[in-house]
């Protein structure tokens, strides 16, 4: 019957298209007229709708149903007035008629005065053939208010009815989501996998709630009743690999994410991922290779360029480290550890001038954390005397909360020592002692400078 239907539209279909180019005039009904124009809007194609609607309407201007059609192309289009004027009368006429209650409501919700639309579409009748599309649209109504609690309780009748509406499923897990209760979510999902057990996306849905909730053991096992109810469910197979990755499983998560390519075909986040897990192995040049397929499918996955970028830094190729970063730096030029290892590189080529770029863009970028403060420092001091610098991250570090003061100070008696400002670096470093002793060893490892302990607890400030 399905074929019958299909022969039958492209026919139509055909034959419309035929009469326009030919400028020709072909006859049809008005049911092959409604089917073309729904063709057209299901498409996406609504100047043809459009054409389609008019040409029926000059043929048959007393039928409801390409009236109804075209109040649905002109709400497409926001003519919400010319829309208006046609529901108006097709309800003066017929005040019942179900799709054209449901027009109506869409005019209301166009002009964003949801509680009537609801209201108007509670008047469709529950034995008529839309009810369940008006109980939908209550239901997104409701999203459109935040109503999330009533939201959900209307596509809970929806899922009632037709427990196969994965979209009807989303939007419910979106209201719960919403309201922020996921031990209630779970619950939900359990609940509906009682009797709708080879759900696989119920499975999938719940398995990615335990992973929000970092229940990592009972996400696997519901994504893996995924995988049993659809064995290709590639979603399944992305969401437990990367679980696996978290866990420290990383052979495991591999197999995932090769499994997932073998269904459908590589893809940049598989080939990111995997690239990643051959890294947490030491599989360094079979990583640059995914490192590279990722980039041939994606050209602007500014952090696969990066990882290259490590790749050769890590090899001293100081050259192409710097060319593969710099790709990674015109997709994205906010990221922080980027002009980290920018810095880098350009301290191993002696490039002291794009050193002082770098410095400059990250102090500006307004990031800053205790551990970026402490590479600026260990940069300044492995560079050529530069105060302008000095000064620069010492106005940053003026900015910094009073919670990190006590590590602060290590680095402000580090950054005054390079200075040879020895007065200020010993007044720091006492007081950063004095406050927090266990972080001596560590600022002493990372800052040669700062004196052993016996000699800077002799030394007095004059």
């Amino acid at each position: 019957m399905e074929e019958e239907f299909d022969d039958f539209q492209n026919h139509s279909i055909s034959k419309f298209e035929s009469m326009l180019k030919t400028n020709s005039f072909l006859f049809f009904d008005s049911n092959e007229f409604e089917e073309i124009i729904i063709y057209y809007l299901d498409i996406g194609n609504i100047s043809l709708a459009k054409k389609a609607n008019s040409l029926a309407l000059k043929q048959y201007p007393n039928s409801t149903s390409l009236s109804i059609l075209q109040i649905e192309i002109f709400l497409l289009n926001n003519e919400i007035e010319e829309a208006e004027k046609i529901a108006h009368n097709i309800y003066a006429s017929d005040p019942l008629s179900p799709e054209i209650l449901i027009q109506k409501s869409k005019i209301y919700s166009k002009k964003k005065n949801h509680s009537k639309a609801i209201k108007i579409l509670k008047e469709v009748n529950v034995n008529s053939d839309l009810y369940y599309e008006a109980l939908s649209l209550i239901g997104k109504e409701y999203l459109f208010i935040d109503d999330f609690q009533n939201a959900k309780k209307i596509f809970n009748k929806c899922l009632n009815i037709n427990n196969r509406d994965y979209s009807i499923l989303n939007n419910i897990l979106f209201c719960f989501d919403s309201i922020g209760n996921s031990k209630s979510t779970i619950k939900f999902l359990n609940d509906f996998l009682e009797t709708n057990p080879y759900c696989e996306i119920a499975w999938h849905q719940l398995g990615k709630q335990y992973a929000k909730d970092e229940m990592y053991e009972e996400a696997l096992s519901a994504f893996d009743f995924a995988i049993i109810c659809d064995d290709s469910f590639t979603g399944a197979y992305i969401e437990m690999a990367k679980i696996l990755e978290k866990l420290k499983r990383i052979n495991e998560a591999i197999e995932k994410y090769e499994i997932s390519m073998g269904i459908n075909g590589p893809n940049p986040f598989a080939l990111f991922r995997l690239a990643r897990c051959h890294d947490k192995l030491g599989n360094f040049e079979l990583a640059l290779s995914y490192y590279t397929q990722t980039i041939d499918q994606d050209p602007i996955h500014d952090k696969a360029w990066m990882y290259i970028s490590l790749y050769y830094f890590n090899k001293k190729k100081f050259n192409e480290s710097k060319n593969n970063l710099l790709k990674a730096l015109e997709i994205d030029s906010e990221k922080i550890k980027y002009w980290e290892l920018y810095l880098k590189i350009s301290v191993e080529l002696g490039l002291y001038n794009e050193t002082e770029l770098a410095f400059i863009e990250i102090l500006s970028l307004d990031e800053l954390n205790i551990n970026t403060l402490s590479f600026l420092t260990q940069i300044l001091i492995k560079i050529p005397n530069n105060k302008k610098l000095h000064y620069r991250l010492l106005k940053s570090i003026d900015l910094f909360p009073k919670s990190d003061e006590n590590e602060i100070n290590y680095l402000l008696s580090a950054i005054y020592f390079n200075l040879s400002e020895n007065k200020n670096a010993i007044l720091f470093l006492k007081k950063a002692y004095f406050y927090n002793p266990s972080k001596y060893e560590y600022f002493k490892e990372l800052f040669s400078l700062i004196p052993k302990l016996q000699v800077f607890k002799n030394l007095h400030v004059s």
